[in-house]
């Protein structure tokens, strides 16, 4: 007789995150709602993960491991694979340095469920550092983006809605390990881009929500892991990731009907993003060359896209400058909590 397929698919996808798995692993093990199958990937890590992942698959019949013997170098490839190797209904993208609430699946299942136009459900997370420590949720960030109460509330949207008034200015699903997508929209859309360096996810939810609606539950389901070197430093060490930036302002812009002031507001998001960047970029080494070009390029657009970008690129360096001064004398982050406190449309509690 055929085994019945599950009603989930949870895809981990996993590179050099032997500290955390175990904690992962159980979380999605432990999991309230119980009918799904785990596809762990490995991109050819170098660590302990392939043996963590091979004692899981050893003794949890619902895990299976699929390694990579070479790395792909692209986590939107990963997900891709195990998108194609998955036989639920809905797709759990499990980050693998990520831990779940143990009610993760029956929230998002559930309103799935509920709502069969809605091709992504997703809740709120908790960011940790790499002890497992909270920091704080994700509404402080959504806060600082955007202002409002939107997201202390739960709420269903029509995906071009989102897509012309939110997405357009900032990916409003912070990570993917918290959401839940149907997995026939995924693969209308032919999944997510493995070019991609950073905003892969932001440009797929974007492609998912063109035909569907999105959910939303404030309950905080998904604690979203901070190190002290991510995939988000290192794309920020040249300029390459504002192009990504730009294209996906470029393409709702051109696809769909924003209004003229979003628009320009999600313009200057990216340039002020760009001009903060600078001074962290690494301007040495065998890049360089490369990388005044790709920063060449990006201010002449920007010079057209918003002007005042010559005055954003001496103000950050004023800014980083202070900065710089501040952590010398060791009160920057407790001067960033007590304007967090008081300002916090401006100023996030610590760096994330």
């Amino acid at each position: 007789m055929k085994e019945p397929r599950p009603r989930v698919s949870v895809i981990v996808p996993n590179y050099m995150h032997a500290p955390y798995l175990e904690e992962r692993l159980q979380s999605i093990a432990g999991q309230s709602f119980r009918d799904f199958e785990v596809l762990l990937l490995d991109d050819a890590s170098t660590d302990q993960s392939i043996d963590i992942l091979q004692a899981w698959e050893a003794k949890d019949a619902r895990f299976r491991f699929t390694p990579n013997v070479q790395n792909s170098g692209s986590t939107f490839a990963q997900w891709n694979k195990g998108a194609a190797l998955a036989q639920g209904d809905y797709l759990w993208i499990a980050e693998s340095d990520d831990v779940a609430d143990l009610n993760l699946l029956e929230k998002l299942v559930g309103l799935l469920d509920a709502h069969p136009r809605a091709v992504i459900a997703y809740g709120q997370s908790m960011l940790i550092n790499e002890q497992s420590e909270h920091l704080h949720s994700f509404d402080v960030h959504y806060q600082y983006i955007f202002g409002g109460d939107r997201w202390s509330k739960s709420y269903v949207n029509q995906g071009l809605h989102e897509i012309e008034n939110f997405m357009i200015l900032h990916n409003v699903v912070p990570n993917a390990s918290g959401a839940l997508l149907r997995a026939d929209r995924f693969h209308a859309i032919g999944g997510a881009d493995p070019t991609a360096k950073l905003n892969g996810d932001w440009m797929f939810y974007i492609r998912m929500l063109e035909d569907g609606d999105i959910v939303y539950t404030p309950e905080i389901l998904n604690y979203f892991r901070l190190h002290a070197v991510t995939q988000r430093q290192r794309a920020n060490a040249n300029g390459k990731v504002y192009r990504e930036l730009l294209a996906i302002v470029d393409y709702i812009r051109s696809a769909h009907s924003p209004e003229t002031w979003i628009i320009r507001k999600a313009y200057r998001n990216v340039a002020a993003w760009w001009t903060h960047s600078l001074y962290r970029q690494t301007w040495r080494g065998a890049g360089l060359k490369e990388n005044i070009a790709v920063n060449g390029a990006l201010f002449k657009r920007f010079l057209v896209l918003h002007p005042l970008v010559l005055l954003h690129i001496p103000f950050e360096g004023l800014v980083r400058l202070a900065v710089l001064i501040l952590e010398a004398l060791r009160v920057k982050e407790p001067l960033r909590r007590v304007l967090h406190r008081f300002f916090p449309r401006h100023f996030m509690p610590r760096a994330t």
